[in-house]
């Protein structure tokens, strides 16, 4: 009989210990003060979605850092990462622990101010991640897919100017020069701006 009454007190009381546990990693956000409690919820919203975007921003540039190869340019990373964070399902994954709803009394009428405590669940953190470095994988294979094209487009280049170098007798080596100085320089630009 102890044995079962122990059992069913340690079962009911693990799930309060889980949310016990998810108070502690909440984080308190604080809206601007309204004239409505709406409007101050609606701010303590905003609040936690500008909370939500700085962290992710934050992990974002250390996921970034971390799996960057040295050869790949800078610009193209932030580029990828600014992409990834304008996203709107990055502020998703976040629950509201608990709320606080503050009313002060003016001379004017009543004031509003929302707190919420907000935590972040670790499943989809770690979703969001994962999700993050595939597309700086993408973006390093797209950059590696470009310059290889970039090469293969500048040794064609090269044989057909060569070829209609030797067609015209060497009469049109500068202007070809110049073509194909232009020409090499401008392609390559392009691709890495797409």
């Amino acid at each position: 009989m102890i044995a079962l009454a122990l059992t069913v007190a340690c079962i009911w009381t693990a799930p309060q210990a889980q949310d016990g546990l998810q108070a502690l990693d909440a984080v308190a956000i604080v809206g601007d003060t309204e004239l409505s409690p709406a409007a101050a919820y609606d701010s303590a919203r905003v609040r936690v979605e500008e909370h939500l975007r700085d962290r992710w921003r934050e992990r974002a540039q250390r996921v970034a850092a971390e799996s960057r190869p040295f050869w790949l340019p800078e610009p193209l990373v932030e580029r990828a990462v600014g992409r990834w964070l304008l996203r709107p399902d990055v502020v998703d994954g976040v629950h509201v622990v608990d709320r606080q709803d503050r009313r002060r009394e003016h001379e004017f009428g009543s004031s509003y101010q929302t707190t919420l405590w907000v935590a972040e669940d670790e499943q989809a953190v770690a979703k969001r991640e994962r999700q993050l470095r595939r597309e700086l994988g993408d973006v390093e294979r797209r950059a590696v897919l470009t310059a290889g094209g970039t090469a293969v487009f500048w040794a064609l280049l090269a044989m057909v100017l060569g070829w209609i170098d030797r067609l015209s007798c060497g009469y049109m080596t500068g202007r070809l020069r110049l073509i194909g100085l232009l020409v090499g320089c401008a392609i390559p630009t392009v691709a890495f701006l797409l």
